[in-house]
């Protein structure tokens, strides 16, 4: 191919090779590097998800504050198959996957809310806290992503619509059938399909309901020109289809779900991010509750400071049912459905339903229930601006990383004062008052702190500690379409482990394009065939020794059933030698008496 290049011709590449320059060249020098970084932090916060494959992989990803760029970075770790996923398997999976990593450096477990890992947690945290004084995990709860989506499912679920059966339906009975599609396509003059409606897709459920309330007129025509033509489909997703055609208010409950969806979709897309976002959750968080919670409760009802605590119980808080704010697609199609007033009535109490089912559910499991959460929010720039609202949750604060040991009495004192007098400086508040979320907050307090003539150690050893705290766990689950981009069929654990080290590493040295490779990295991979044919010394050895100890388990258990037979020998004789000398001893007895 190349015949000009010498280089190119003296090139000789068997089968694996590729394989091992990757496995036990590549991937080693990265994650070499990496673990050397990793064990000059202070702290580090752990995220992690199972995918649902065969294999039940785990995937780690670790948030720590880069010290070459004075930010946060979030990362890959490295990936467990566990096979089963109770509590006691995820813990040693966890800590055999976090090797070679201090976990009392661990400040933050980010995680999704199944019980099996809160039962995890606290057996981490109970592994960890040895004695009174080591430091204990901070909790925030579960992963604040899955728990707001979570709350728009619980929502969607109090009524008795079944918006996601009919959406499901929808998109199932033109799947994998031409001839369906070219039927509606025939009837209708549209070539527009319904999308694929999945409950776990975050940030798709407002498009889908709005592809919805678009072909809803086509998908009327359809069925009556099939029901006409005596060709309906048989199948249950067309029956799904059919009952719910015929409610006059669909249209109306698919506005108000696509308007429902929209809310929670602002605070979903804006925290699928990287950069920490950790200050802004609870303000975030509530305002979302507070958007729903003006949707049906009276203004009276929802005084400051009394968001948290609505009383679920007290109907007269609400307002009437008519005047429940569907969002105005839906009143739209309200005016020009004929519906009954009866029909209407429980459409606006379903309605309500669905705003109270997501609320509680977001009271129940997200963050903003933690006073972690709050308390973090201290590095808004907006709370600072307010002394004394940033002074009790500062306060709050460093109270809470006192208590659990991670930062002693006199350094929080110092902390405290060094912020307070930065944050109070005319120059400072001029800065905090411009400060825009488009800006990395990292970023922002690290410059302010940095450059303040007086040393702010304290404060910028806090600052790390907090901005490295995980607000969602959306990079592990992007870490799943990368590793669906990495697999072949019949792939090593090893190698998918290994592909996606490098992937990650060199994503985070500015992509491939901004990579420079070093001549570690060419050592690196010049030694990777020894390596490989080592690994391959210990793998035979292994092997050998594993049908070694299996021959000697099945010996061992012939010799055991030979021992157990000779004993039942052994007892059956005695038993009639037992036998025998009673009978003589009977006999005697007998013999004595006549006597």
């Amino acid at each position: 191919m190349f015949k000009d290049s010498e280089i190119a011709k003296g090139i000789q590449l068997g089968r694996d090779k590729m394989a091992y320059f990757l496995i036990f060249g590549i991937a080693p020098f990265f994650k070499e590097n990496f673990m050397k970084e990793l064990l000059l932090c202070e702290h580090l916060v752990i995220g992690f998800d199972e995918s649902l494959n065969k294999i039940s992989q785990m995937d780690l990803n670790v948030r720590f504050w880069c010290l070459a760029t004075n930010e946060v970075k979030t990362q890959y770790l490295n990936s467990a198959f566990l096979g089963r996923s109770c509590s006691e398997d995820l813990l040693a999976a966890f800590k055999e996957a976090t090797k070679p990593l201090n976990l009392k450096k661990l400040s933050q477990v980010s995680m999704d809310g199944p019980n099996a890992n809160f039962k995890f947690f606290k057996e981490l945290t109970s592994c960890i806290k040895e004695g009174p004084e080591d430091p204990e995990i901070l909790n925030m709860g579960s992963c604040g992503l899955h728990s707001v989506n979570l709350a728009f499912k619980t929502g969607a679920k109090c009524t008795n619509w079944k918006i996601f059966d009919f959406m499901r339906a929808l998109y199932y009975v033109f799947k994998n059938s031409p001839a369906r599609r070219a039927l509606y396509t025939l009837y209708t003059n549209s070539k527009d399909f319904p999308k694929k409606f999945c409950a776990i897709r975050w940030l798709e459920n407002s498009q889908v309901a709005e592809r919805c309330l678009d072909i809803l007129p086509h998908i009327k025509v359809f069925i009556e020109q099939v029901e006409k033509d005596k060709n309906a489909p048989t199948s249950k997703s067309y029956v799904t289809i059919k009952e719910h055609i015929s409610d006059p208010l669909l249209p109306a409950k698919l506005a108000f779900f696509q308007s429902i969806a929209n809310e929670f979709e602002s605070f979903l897309t804006e925290y699928q991010t990287n950069v920490p976002l950790i200050p802004f959750l609870f303000e975030d968080l509530t305002n979302l509750v507070s958007r729903l919670l003006k949707r049906f409760v009276l203004r009276d009802a929802l005084k400051e400071g009394n968001i948290l605590n609505v009383d679920f119980e007290n109907v007269a808080s609400f307002l009437p049912s008519k005047k429940i704010d569907v969002g105005i697609s839906a009143l739209c199609h309200i005016k020009k459905a004929k519906a009954s007033e009866g029909q209407l009535n429980t459409f606006f109490k379903d309605a309500r339903k669905f705003l109270i089912g997501c609320v509680r559910k977001l009271l129940e499991r997200s963050p903003l229930i933690y006073i972690l959460t709050r308390s973090v929010s201290c590095f808004n720039p907006m709370v600072t601006l307010s002394e004394t609202l940033f002074d009790q949750r500062l306060t709050k604060l460093l109270l809470i990383l006192c208590e659990n040991n991670w930062m002693t009495p006199i350094s929080t004192d110092k902390a405290k004062n060094q912020l307070k007098e930065v944050c109070a400086e005319s120059k400072n508040v001029s800065k905090l008052k411009m400060y825009k979320r488009t800006e990395r907050v990292d970023k922002f307090w690290f410059d302010l702190l940095s450059t303040y003539p007086k040393p702010c150690n304290d404060a910028i050893s806090l600052l790390k500690m907090i901005m490295i705290l995980s607000h969602g766990n959306s990079n592990v689950e992007r870490g799943f379409s990368i590793n669906k981009e990495c697999l072949w069929e019949n792939m090593k654990e090893q190698t998918l482990i290994a592909r996606r080290i490098v992937y990650d590493s060199i994503q985070a040295n500015g992509g491939i394009n901004n990579f420079e490779v070093s001549k570690q990295l060419i050592l690196s991979v010049r030694n990777s065939r020894g390596n490989y044919e080592e690994y391959k010394e210990k793998k035979l050895k292994e092997e050998k020794e594993l049908r070694e100890n299996l021959k000697r388990k099945r010996e061992a258990e012939n010799q055991l059933k030979e021992l157990k037979a000779k004993k039942l020998k052994i007892l059956e004789a005695a038993q009639k030698d037992s036998l025998r000398v009673e009978e003589e001893i009977a006999s005697l007895k007998l013999l004595q008496k006549k006597l």
